[in-house]
């Protein structure tokens, strides 16, 4: 089964902080008229959304056109070793992941089988979900804002745990992006003694109001030194949080593992992490005991299955890092039924709204876990009709740039 073309769907999310302003879908044909679906991470993206699109069918009118879309393992190769760089790379490898996981949903659709069929096999029946601490309808101006009222986001965490979710999530500080500053400091920072409190008053709201009923996922988006990220633990550890993600920046392993050493609380990381070279590292620092790898930003679902392996074998679990449409979600659910070591998925919710409307066939979601679709590949199809009525114009930015849609100026946690 030869690859014919390759498609990419810019598309504007609705609801832009639920996964993040832009997605980016693409659809791989073959010359059996069969079609895969996949999504490509672009959170990470510097390019304009349109711009990114039309590299993204470039690059795989270059490297999968009249390629046999099966041999999964040599197109990774030759693609990973081109451009005279063989290492990992953030929008490089985001863009191979989607089109590799549209590889496997048209594989799966030419065998009739799921696409974890294809991948060892149902270890599981479902997969537990986790869902961020979002704002309710009333306040989604205030975006991520929002986790830095401890009232409010104890009240918001009660109500997910009535609805049936077992693992909430949030970063309870500012989030700091590009030259913004903390106290005049750029990340890798140390929090001052007001954010602290912020943070262990909003951790507490949420377990008072939680109880067991929801283990409590502290992110901190890599904004702190070690020094402060031991300090923000020590005063989490009471709160018995599930995990405490990637405290410091990706690119020191050895900074992660001081942080490891330096508390009892179990440290995540690798959603910004792009092949299983980079988990290596991780694994020899002893650095982390959970791995949120991200099927679109590791090389798709091969690549993601080994470094699942890679980690089962060194007794780390995984939780996959889910940050956009739905296509990547359906992907995770695939590995995450075929992985031993999974310990939990993350959900954009229910995977309702924009997630469901962009899908054939919504994800289906039911007491704190995904009910898998029966279908084979990825067991969703891209709604192409409502990709195009949702396309992203000339003035749609992603994160991070002049005039994206990003986090309120909420910085005034100055030190005391």
């Amino acid at each position: 089964m030869k690859i014919t073309g390759i498609e990419a769907f810019p598309v504007a999310n609705p609801t832009p902080y639920i996964g993040g302003p832009v997605w980016m879908f693409v659809r791989v044909d073959t010359d059996k008229g069969i079609s895969g679906y996949g999504e490509i991470f672009t959170t990470q993206a510097y390019l304009r959304p349109r711009t990114f699109a039309t590299t993204v069918e470039q690059v795989g009118e270059d490297f999968f056109v009249g390629t046999d879309i099966r041999n999964v393992e040599h197109t990774y190769h030759k693609y990973y070793n081109s451009f005279y760089s063989h290492t990992g790379d953030l929008l490089k490898t985001a863009i191979y992941s989607g089109i590799e996981m549209a590889c496997w949903d048209a594989i799966g659709k030419e065998l009739d089988m799921p696409a974890h069929m294809l991948l060892g096999g149902r270890f599981r029946e479902g997969v537990r979900t986790y869902t961020y601490i979002s704002a309710p309808p009333s306040d989604k101006e205030l975006g991520f804002d929002f986790w830095l009222n401890p009232g409010a986001v104890g009240e918001r965490a009660a109500e997910f745990a009535d609805q049936g979710f077992t693992g909430l999530k949030l970063d309870p500080f500012p989030l700091m992006t590009g030259s913004d500053v903390h106290a005049s400091q750029v990340t890798p920072l140390q929090w001052s003694l007001d954010a602290l409190d912020l943070a262990e008053q909003t951790i507490a709201e949420i377990r008072k109001r939680v109880g067991k009923r929801c283990d409590i996922i502290i992110g901190t988006h890599g904004q702190m030194t070690a020094s402060s990220a031991i300090r923000v633990a020590k005063r989490m550890e009471k709160f018995d949080p599930l995990w405490l993600e990637e405290p410091v920046p990706p690119e020191l392993a050895s900074e992660m593992a001081k942080v490891a050493r330096g508390t009892s609380i179990p440290i995540t990381t690798g959603e910004r992490l792009t092949s299983k070279w980079e988990f290596a590292r991780l694994i020899r620092e002893d650095a982390a005991s959970i791995f949120n790898l991200d099927v679109s930003q590791v090389g798709g679902l091969w690549e993601a299955k080994k470094i699942a392996a890679m980690a089962e074998a060194n007794y780390i679990q995984i939780a996959p890092h889910v940050y956009g449409g739905p296509l990547v979600a359906a992907a995770s659910i695939q590995l995450g039924l075929a992985s031993p070591n999974l310990l939990i998925t993350e959900g954009m919710g229910k995977f309702t709204g924009a997630h469901a409307e962009l899908l054939d066939e919504p994800i289906e979601w039911r007491d704190g876990q995904v009910v898998p679709s029966k279908r084979p590949g990825l067991g969703h199809n891209l709604n192409e009709t409502v990709a195009r009525k949702w396309a992203v114009s000339d003035n749609d930015r992603l994160f991070g740039s002049i005039d994206s849609t990003q986090p309120a100026a909420s910085r005034n946690l100055g030190n005391r």
